[in-house]
């Protein structure tokens, strides 16, 4: 069964100043979810933490409230506010209820384009994530994610950089009052409205986001790819003494989402890791009880996508589990697959996807991945055309030339790492 990629596909339109507005109407709930994306990931920062700072405190003091005083009067409406910081882009949600959306908007803009990022907002929020920090130093699954991506492109490369502790010491109001002005503007803005509204809201829109009184430079224009330093084949170990469980982290850049060869690699990584019934799944943590999960996954960064296999294994089977990934990789190479296999393998893949999707904000928030790769519903409706029609003999080929374990990262974290 094929899905109705018609579903993904947004009403577009512009506001007044060219930001573009994508629409999912329904009719059949009394919700609103309202999205801004912003071109305001870590990638385009100029000190550590100021992008996640920024899109976190977005809205705790505005021009014209406190942020206790305008908290109140988005609780008063029964709305809520989502914060999403990452490396690429930033977005903020609002949601609330159909009725009340003409008295959210105006705080919506509030929050969006009049926020002004006081000291002691600042010096708050720098606490609780320096607790965080300290928190997540002792877990082996935080150690080894930041191990990874700072071994994979490089201390000095956006996508590696990693916060140290002294970092929390260096960060001012002031940094994110000028990281704001520069990435929260209309030309780096992308809006997304579904749920239950009207014509009426979405002018009401264009009045309130439309004007050019907040227009700037668009981001990509300053910022382009930056080659990492990756070292092809390195090894990283980070010990942590004391600890029953280690993390595994194994992976390698991969080819742009938007190429002829990704729909290709995505279906070689769904038959490796990429759903319960996996072939690392199946080995390693129902035959041999190393682990409660395993899982290969592609994260899609905008300039370089990563391919990562991760799991948390027993301290003591780190290099066991190493070493029967290694081997599934090398049986997915030298051997093809049966047609039962890639039979389950295609329902299992579309179940998965069309389950992600049960819902009109579930399909509102995959904007914010094709605002990403710069491409739009045809992205799935390839990777399902190639899914249906990949042979077992060219998933072989495919694993051959993509998974060259030559090229692979790797990076562990535990008392066991290196043994």
């Amino acid at each position: 069964m094929r899905f109705d990629y018609d579903k993904l596909r947004p009403r577009t339109r512009r506001l007044a100043n060219g930001i573009p507005l994508y629409t999912f109407p329904d009719s059949h709930i009394d919700l609103v979810r309202l999205e801004f994306i912003f071109e305001a990931g870590s990638y385009y920062q100029q000190k550590i933490m100021q992008a996640g700072a920024s899109c976190y405190l977005l809205g705790t003091g505005t021009e014209h409230y406190t942020a206790q005083a305008l908290s109140e009067k988005i609780d008063y409406f029964g709305a809520y506010v989502e914060r999403y910081p990452d490396r690429d882009q930033a977005s903020i949600v609002f949601s609330c209820m159909s009725r009340y959306f003409d008295r959210i908007l105006p705080l919506c803009e509030e929050v969006v384009r009049h926020s002004v990022y006081l000291e002691e907002e600042l010096d708050t929020y720098l606490r609780k994530e320096h607790r965080r920090f300290l928190v997540n130093a002792r877990k082996v699954s935080e150690v080894s994610r930041r191990a990874f991506y700072s071994t994979m492109f490089g201390p000095e490369h956006p996508y590696g950089v990693v916060v140290q502790e002294e970092d929390f010491k260096k960060l001012e109001a002031a940094d994110l009052r000028k990281f704001y002005k520069k990435q929260y503007v209309a030309e780096n803005c992308s809006i997304v409205l579904a749920g239950n509204f009207t014509e009426a809201h979405c002018k009401a829109l264009d009045d309130a986001f439309g004007g050019k009184d907040w227009s700037g430079e668009r981001a990509d224009k300053e910022h382009g790819p930056q080659t990492p330093s990756f070292s092809a084949g390195r090894r990283v170990d980070v010990p942590m003494e004391g600890s029953l469980q280690a993390s595994v982290r194994i992976g390698m850049p991969v080819c742009d989402l938007k190429s002829e060869d990704f729909p290709v690699f995505k279906v070689v990584d769904y038959v490796l890791g990429g759903y319960f019934g996996s072939r690392l799944m199946r080995n390693i943590r129902e035959e041999k009880g190393y682990t409660y999960g395993i899982s290969s996954y592609v994260i899609p960064l905008r300039f370089q996508p990563v391919w990562m296999i991760s799991s948390e294994v027993k301290a003591d089977s780190t290099e066991l589990v190493i070493a029967e990934i290694g081997k599934e990789i090398d049986k997915l190479r030298r051997k093809e697959i049966s047609e039962d296999e890639l039979d389950l393998v295609r329902h299992a893949y579309m179940g998965d996807f069309m389950r992600e999707l049960d819902g009109t904000f579930e399909l509102a928030e995959r904007m914010k991945f094709f605002t990403l790769i710069g491409q739009g519903p045809e992205f799935y409706e390839r990777n399902e055309d190639v899914l249906f029609s990949i042979t077992p003999e060219q998933i072989r080929d495919a694993a051959r030339r993509f998974l060259d374990r030559a090229e692979f990262c790797t990076v562990t974290a535990g008392a066991s790492s290196g043994v």
